[in-house]
């Protein structure tokens, strides 16, 4: 009986990277971190609409003080805060970017409160805009 449950144990075990080698392990990409969460882009579904021009999906997983910021900003309601995906365009020329949609999750993954487009921004050196623009822009 150890013997059958060792080898379930392995094939399970084998199993498992076999499927984290087929499905080519997480889009998401590691771009950095601040004081208010940690920042990442979906590479896979990233596209470049023009030469000049980045599109992707972004998500935010936020610090406790990064939730207190949005909560001062935007309500009680953003108390269970645990993290937004955001569909930005990078303009790789002007340095400017914009946020076409953002969806904000709760910490049980529940929709809060999803917002439509907005203008273009041009972003502040040393921000996380700018940390992402180097990461895609410079490529």
């Amino acid at each position: 009986m150890k013997k059958y449950f060792q080898l379930i144990a392995v094939l399970f075990g084998l199993l498992i990277l076999y499927s984290q080698e087929a499905w080519g392990g997480s889009p998401w990409k590691y771009y950095g971190t601040n004081e208010d969460g940690s920042y990442y882009y979906d590479a896979e579904t990233m596209t470049r609409p023009s030469k000049d021009m980045v599109r992707v999906w972004l998500q935010s997983a936020y610090t406790d003080q990064g939730i207190s910021h949005w909560v001062r900003g935007g309500g009680e309601e953003f108390q269970n805060l645990g993290y937004t995906l955001v569909l930005i365009e990078l303009n790789c020329v002007d340095r400017s970017v914009r946020s076409l949609q953002i969806v904000f999750y709760s910490k049980n993954a529940e929709v809060l409160n999803p917002i439509n487009a907005k203008e273009w921004e041009f972003f502040a050196p040393g921000s996380m805009s700018e940390v992402l623009y180097e990461a895609l822009c410079n490529k």
